[in-house]
C-alpha cells in the first residue's frame, strides 16, 4: 500500500461516519500546485498524508514538491 491516502481512500472512510457528523477539513490536490500526480504522490508520501501544521501548510507542501521536482529532473 502506499504511504499516502487517496481520495478514495477518503470516501471510504467517510462513509462510515455519521453524515450529520460536524467536520473540519483541509485537502490538496496535485492541481493546488501545478504539478502532475506522480510528483505529488512522492511529496504526499513524505508528509503520509498530513498536514504538517496550520499555519504554513500549504508552504511546506510546496517546499516538498520542490524537492520532488529537483530529484526527478536529476534522474530523468
Amino acid at each position: 500500500m502506499a504511504g499516502y491516502s487517496t481520495i478514495k481512500d477518503l470516501i471510504g472512510y467517510l462513509s462510515d461516519q455519521d453524515p450529520s457528523e460536524p467536520v473540519i477539513y483541509q485537502y490538496y490536490l496535485a492541481d493546488h500546485f501545478d504539478t502532475d500526480i506522480e510528483t505529488f504522490s512522492r511529496a504526499a508520501e513524505v508528509f503520509d498524508s498530513s498536514i504538517p501544521c496550520l499555519d504554513n501548510s500549504y508552504e511546506a507542501i510546496n517546499d516538498q514538491i520542490a524537492i520532488e521536482e529537483k530529484s526527478k529532473a536529476v534522474s530523468s
